[in-house]
């Protein structure tokens, strides 16, 4: 029975105090609600004490808040970049790649050449007072360039050149002058490399066919006058090696020399070498024989040629 009461007066206790508090807190309430704030002596210390478990959560979230921010900012940062270039259209300089030009592996040009050239070889000139006759001239005609292989170019060219030269027999206004005018056809098969850069060096064989020749003394033909018949080798034969540059891919420019192989007057003989040539009767024999007053014998053509060729095709 002790017992029995000892639980009862101890569970009414409990009810007593619980509902003692109970009662305490719509009174904080009401207080805040009629005058506004409730007192801070009272309220203080409840807010002060955190729970520890509260504690070590919150430090838990602040430690894992960084982890967990920066990758969101990288990717947000990198769709940030991907969205500016999008929308700026400014492709990225690495990204930027320079179209390659295909050339075509045909093309067609017209070129044009100037000449300076002279004749050279000549066995016994000197004896009768002149010096290699030199001269000018020009060169027009049409170009082509076929790809062979890669740096490997065939380039055949065929043209129309026009070749003045000339000598005197002295320096005085007295002393008479030799002119050869001469036109050809050259044909000349070129073989060309490509170095790189717009640089190529070629070399071509050339034959050159002679379609008209004059030559005069002092403006006078010299195959109407006394002084001899002179008569022009048909065609010459001949080497070009040379060296060029492209300006542009249309455009190019060349330097070139050429030496003739044969003579360019084979059948023309020295007057004082023709057996008793006093003693032929009759210009019409004379006339005849392929002659000339001076020596002749030996005479090849070597020119340097500065040409520009303008590629259409």
């Amino acid at each position: 029975m002790k017992n029995l009461a000892a639980g009862l007066l101890t569970i009414l206790c409990a009810t007593a105090f619980s509902f003692a508090q109970s009662s305490d807190q719509p009174n904080d309430q009401s207080y805040e609600q009629n005058y506004g704030q409730a007192d801070n002596s009272q309220v203080v210390p409840a807010a002060v004490e955190t729970p520890a478990y509260a504690e070590s959560q919150a430090e838990q979230n602040t430690d894992a808040q960084p982890i967990a921010t920066e990758p969101a900012n990288t990717s947000v940062t990198n769709d940030n970049v991907a969205n500016a270039n999008i929308e700026n259209n400014d492709p990225m300089p690495i990204d930027e790649v320079a179209p390659v030009k295909k050339k075509a592996p045909v093309s067609i040009g017209v070129n044009a050449t100037f000449i300076y050239g002279y004749f050279w070889g000549f066995e016994d000139l000197t004896s009768d007072g002149y010096d290699n006759p030199t001269g000018i001239g020009g060169e027009f005609g049409l170009a082509g360039r076929f790809t062979m292989a890669e740096g490997l170019q065939f380039s055949p060219e065929i043209s129309f050149r026009i070749f003045n030269v000339s000598h005197k027999d002295g320096d005085d206004d007295d002393s008479n002058e030799r002119c050869y005018n001469q036109m050809f056809i050259d044909i000349a098969l070129y073989l060309r490399g490509v170095l790189g850069n717009g640089f190529f060096l070629e070399i071509a064989p050339q034959v050159s066919i002679n379609t008209s020749a004059e030559y005069t003394i002092d403006g006078v033909d010299y195959n109407k006058n006394e002084f001899g018949n002179i008569e022009q080798s048909v065609a010459e034969f001949g080497l070009n090696v040379g060296a060029g540059y492209f300006i542009l891919d249309n455009l190019s420019l060349s330097f070139r020399w050429y030496m003739g192989f044969n003579e360019i007057f084979p059948d023309v003989k020295y007057e004082g070498d023709v057996e008793n040539w006093n003693s032929l009767d009759g210009n019409k024999i004379k006339k005849s024989i392929k002659r000339s007053d001076i020596h002749l014998k030996g005479a090849h053509t070597m020119m340097f040629k500065f040409g520009v060729t303008y590629w259409f095709i």
